[in-house]
């Protein structure tokens, strides 16, 4: 059995964004390689998020460039597989204090 390609993984966060209310953006920065390939608002945050196919591997530049944005106070994930996703909602659902909100 083959892997879901990268490109049905970004299409699983779309839909689980769009479900729970959140807004997911398609990042391109032509002046700057390695960005993450989504921002994603919800819930009064912004997260920057990489999309890999299964097992994908960050390349160099895009490790460098998470590390610069972390650095300066952004929250960073990496999504590689559908229970990635959903553990990334997950995380998004959750109040600063733990507490479990509802989705919008």
């Amino acid at each position: 059995m083959t892997s879901p390609s990268e490109r049905v993984i970004e299409d699983y966060l779309l839909a689980q964004c769009r479900a729970h209310g959140f807004l997911c953006w398609k990042f391109v920065s032509p002046a700057r390689g390695g960005v993450p390939d989504r921002i994603i608002v919800a819930r009064g945050r912004i997260v920057f998020v990489e999309v890999k196919r299964p097992g994908g591997r960050l390349r160099k530049l895009q490790q460098r460039t998470h590390a610069k944005l972390r650095r300066h106070g952004a929250e960073v994930h990496v999504v590689d597989d559908k229970p990635g996703v959903d553990a990334f909602i997950a995380h998004l659902l959750q109040s600063p204090s733990g507490q479990q909100l509802t989705a919008s």
